[in-house]
């Protein structure tokens, strides 16, 4: 009797649909965690697993379905494919002549045992593209995309860490993983990998098989390796968290402040390593550029400049939007926003604006209000522009549709 209910059970119930990804957010990869205590209890700490709600979960993104279409009609080159053994990766014998991937070598590499490894996705696969924008609006750190296609009972890449955080998702097959102690605390994120010697390791802290639906987050420096199942290949997704440090944002402040002082953009002293009297003058102009630093830098600064190269440089993906810049708006016309991952307010000096994917704009502090209040809703039209007339108004809106802010609702 238990054994015909257990079996009526299996055959009723029904995977859910793949996650639409533009409805995929942080949350579905710390899964039943909350924010705050992934925040406290793992990031940048130690790995941590999230069981699957769902097999076909994050399917919609990329699945080995998809290998094909990126090889033939994007046309991939080094860089954005790699094969790879445990022996090591396998270099430029599956390209064509103009160095783009002949998918027939790589299916016959692929048979031989090498995974293969498709980087940059995030900005040439839809999906894939609006999942990462999802997380750097919801994240405020740069997200790009490795996916790894494993063939059966292969190890692929041998034992390394990264230098930056990863959330594997495994799509289809599973793969077991060994996780070791950092050998690295923090390393500067360079978006690489660095191999690690097997003498060097010590006994993992995590063995964990990931099926359909899991996730695997591994802090960067964490030295880890994964074989595929013995009776069928593996595909995941590695989400690439490319974290700013407060190195990075230190840096922003003071990019930020050479661009207002011209002090900070002359040359240091000539010959100041060998000649002892430029070495003098080194030394107190060194000091006194700390101390500029020190009492001139400023936070909305540094933050301006991050934003700038995590939003303002990545334009809102693709959605027809020369067919929407000479049409003709109105006071009635109703705008929307279109896909942007971030925007920040900004007031200085008189001066308001608004940064946001792919653009920026700035002007009189009297548009701040109207910039506040596109910023808070989904649709309106320039009637609603709070604290400005009707043809200010009207300039405002086609200037934002103009620059790829606002499209037609």
């Amino acid at each position: 009797m238990t054994m015909a209910s257990s079996e009526t059970a299996a055959v009723t119930m029904i995977d859910p649909a793949p996650r639409d990804p533009d409805t995929l957010r942080f949350e579905d990869l710390i899964f039943p965690l909350r924010r705050n205590e992934f925040l406290a209890d793992y990031w940048e700490q130690r790995p941590f697993v999230s069981r699957a709600r769902s097999p076909s979960h994050f399917r919609a993104l990329f699945s080995s379905r998809d290998v094909d279409a990126v090889i033939h009609y994007q046309r991939p080159r080094p860089g954005s494919i790699d094969l790879v053994t445990d022996h090591g990766f396998v270099r430029d014998n599956f390209l064509n002549a103009d160095g783009t991937a002949n998918i027939n070598l790589v299916y016959q590499s692929y048979l031989k045992g090498s995974t293969v490894i498709l980087s940059g996705l995030e900005n040439s696969w839809p999906p894939l593209a609006t999942y990462c924008r999802h997380l750097e609006g919801d994240l405020n750190h740069p997200v790009g995309v490795a996916v790894y296609m494993t063939p059966p009972h292969t190890a692929g890449v041998k034992p390394h860490f990264d230098t930056q955080e990863g959330f594997l998702v495994q799509v289809d097959g599973s793969k077991h993983w060994k996780v070791y102690p950092p050998l690295q605390e923090f390393p500067k994120v360079e978006g690489s990998y660095s191999p690690v010697e097997r003498a060097m390791l010590a006994e993992p802290i995590l063995e964990v098989t990931l099926a359909p639906g899991d996730v695997l987050y591994i802090p960067r420096g964490f030295p880890h390796e994964g074989v595929s199942a013995d009776d069928g290949a593996s595909l995941h997704i590695t989400l690439e968290i490319h974290v700013r440090s407060w190195f990075d944002l230190m840096s922003d402040a003071l990019e930020a402040l050479a661009d207002r002082d011209k002090r900070f953009r002359q040359s240091v002293p000539l010959g100041f390593l060998e000649d002892a009297a430029a070495r003098e003058i080194l030394v107190g102009q060194f000091d006194a550029f700390k101390a500029r630093f020190h009492r001139d830098s400023r936070l909305d600064d540094a933050v301006f400049k991050h934003v700038e190269h995590l939003a303002v440089q990545k334009p809102p993906l693709p959605d027809g939007h020369f067919s929407k810049i000479f049409a003709d708006i109105a006071l009635d016309t109703r705008l929307r926003k279109r896909r942007i991952a971030l925007s920040r307010l900004f007031e200085v000096e008189g001066t308001a604006g608004m940064q946001f994917s792919g653009n920026s704009i700035a002007g009189p502090a009297k548009i701040g209000p109207a910039l506040a209040f596109v910023r808070s809703v989904d649709d309106f039209t320039p009637a609603d522009l709070p604290g400005l007339g009707d043809r200010e108004r009207l300039v405002l809106a086609r200037r934002l549709v103009a620059i790829g802010l606002l499209t037609l609702a």
